[in-house]
């Protein structure tokens, strides 16, 4: 006695994707279940699903479809880029398929379900649309039987409670048939039938409509009618052409109402249908654009590769484009020897025995980059980090940045300082005139100038100089322009013109004009005639 098989549906025998009845099933379930329609680039309406199918190579579309179905059934997957993608499905298809569980590939004869992807060569993406339509309609069976969220939301559109014991909670009372997870959003009903009984099906606001027979005997047939809004007026047209007369008097049976609530449901989705094809025509559109500039930007030509020619820095155009020389990458044993000649000409060679990197020759005149702020140095200053450091003037270093460089002395840029420090021949005919014995410049009037009687000496051994003032004498017979003795008592003369107009001959009590002691050396007892003070001599 053989055991009945179950029912088994006849193999199909469509050629595209839009002529399956799960295209619609698992596109639905996309709709209802998940938010990849307003995450997927180019996800907009049915026909770009099947669209996707159709391809062989990764897609993006679907493998974002593939990547949600897997993290429903396996939260913790990570394997879910493009090129692992395909062995993830795998992988969490059989876990389930190793189970008792019954699904579309059990095998009567095995009393088991059979894998699929044994024995496929190139992965998911490179199969038939029929076996990607046939994994995914499995992914969508088993997430509506295992997945948590989804089965609650499924028993909360019903209503069914697994603790009857408790008080109904008004958070999980069924939802209002507005929401989106009412019951009736969530079902799957056909949007009515005609005279013929025949299924009309929608699946969002695209003009995309499938009819089929009656899904629930064996020989059922499934396909899509429009895609289109010239395509869908035209249906409209097709039902109101096969309806009844709507001036007979006979009463409508049931099959003729249905017809004519069918054409009326589907006209009053026109408006719906112009709208979104509107939203769909704009979402294209940007989709274009960003495709475009994508495609302008990798066509751009950026400097990524050093240049082999040396930058051009002329820009009045006038020279020869043959004139400029290029770079040119020498062995160490063809530079010129004249990189290794000292100032004397005599070749010389590191310590180290390596030949010096060549440098390239610069068209441009400027100074090249030195420091870390990318400016360009002065000349003038390219020693100065090597202040401080004994440097070899072979390398042309300035004496100034050498450790054993003395700098001149400076003088303060005065004009008396611009005078000649010798001595000049001092007479009383040049009293009239600058007097530059001690490299002071005397005035013939004023207080700060000689009298008659005194005459100006050069610096004595032992006393102060001073480039302000000077020394003066007396003559000991009151003659005017006498030679001194060796050992004179000199009077402080002082040549700055700024002292105010006060007296810069010291007055007798040793004090001169600017408050400082006139220093005078002890006299001998034979220079009677020069005791007190050393202003001239003043009538007894």
């Amino acid at each position: 006695m053989s055991i009945p098989r179950g029912h088994v549906c006849p193999p199909s025998n469509a050629v595209h994707p839009s002529d399956r009845w799960e295209s619609l099933f698992i596109y639905s379930f996309i709709l209802k279940f998940t938010n990849l329609r307003g995450k997927v680039e180019g996800l907009e309406t049915c026909m770009d699903f099947e669209n996707a199918l159709l391809s062989r190579e990764p897609n993006t579309i679907v493998t974002e479809i593939l990547s949600r179905f897997i993290l429903n059934l396996r939260p913790q997957t990570r394997n879910l880029s493009t090129d692992q993608i395909s062995t993830t499905v795998a992988s969490v298809l059989g876990d389930y398929l190793k189970t008792s569980e019954r699904t579309i590939y059990w095998d009567e004869d095995l009393n088991r379900n059979v894998d699929p992807f044994q024995g496929l060569e190139g992965g998911f993406f490179t199969a038939t649309w029929d076996f990607k339509l046939k994994v995914l309609r499995q992914l969508v069976e088993l997430q509506l039987s295992h997945n948590a969220d989804i089965k609650a939301k499924i028993d909360r559109a019903w209503g069914v409670s697994h603790n009857k014991h408790k008080k109904k909670d008004p958070a999980t009372a069924p939802p209002q048939a507005s929401d989106a997870d009412s019951q009736e959003s969530l079902q799957l009903l056909p949007v009515g039938q005609d005279s013929s009984r025949k299924r009309y099906w929608i699946a969002d606001n695209s003009p995309r409509i499938y009819v089929s027979t009656n899904p629930w005997k064996m020989a059922s047939s499934f396909k899509s009618v429009a895609s289109t809004r010239e395509e869908y007026i035209h249906v409209i047209d097709q039902l109101k052409a096969s309806a009844p007369d709507p001036k007979s008097n006979k009463r409508k049976t049931k099959p003729e109402q249905a017809h004519a609530a069918l054409i009326e449901a589907l006209e009053s989705r026109i408006e719906a249908i112009d709208a979104e094809t509107a939203r769909i025509q704009k979402v294209r559109r940007k989709i274009e654009q960003r495709k475009l500039l994508m495609a302008q930007a990798e066509l751009r030509v950026t400097r990524t590769r050093r240049q082999t020619k040396k930058p051009d820095y002329v820009y009045d155009q006038t020279y020869d484009e043959d004139d400029g020389d290029e770079y040119m990458y020498e062995d160490d044993q063809t530079r010129d020897e004249e990189e290794f000649l000292d100032n004397d000409g005599i070749p010389t060679r590191p310590r180290n025995g390596r030949h010096p990197a060549a440098m390239g020759q610069r068209r441009s005149t400027r100074t090249a980059v030195l420091n870390a702020n990318g400016k360009r140095e002065a000349e003038d200053d390219k020693w100065g980090a090597w202040r401080g450091e004994r440097r070899s003037t072979r390398l042309g270093a300035p004496p100034e940045v050498q450790l054993d460089f003395e700098p001149e002395p400076k003088r303060a840029r005065t004009e008396d300082s611009t005078m000649s420090s010798s001595s000049t021949d001092t007479s009383a005919a040049n009293h009239s005139h600058e007097n530059s014995s001690a490299g002071l410049k005397l005035k013939s009037t004023g207080a700060a100038a000689l009298k008659p009687t005194e005459v100006a000496v050069e610096q004595l051994a032992g006393k102060r100089r001073s480039k302000f003032w000077l020394y003066a004498v007396e003559a000991t017979n009151g003659a005017s322009g006498s030679e001194p003795n060796s050992s004179p008592d000199a009077a402080i003369i002082s040549s700055e013109p700024s002292m105010n107009g006060r007296s810069l001959t010291p007055p007798a009590n040793g004090i001169n004009g600017n408050g400082i002691a006139a220093h005078t050396p002890p006299r001998s007892g034979s220079d009677k005639n020069m005791e007190g003070s050393l202003s001239p001599l003043s009538p007894a």
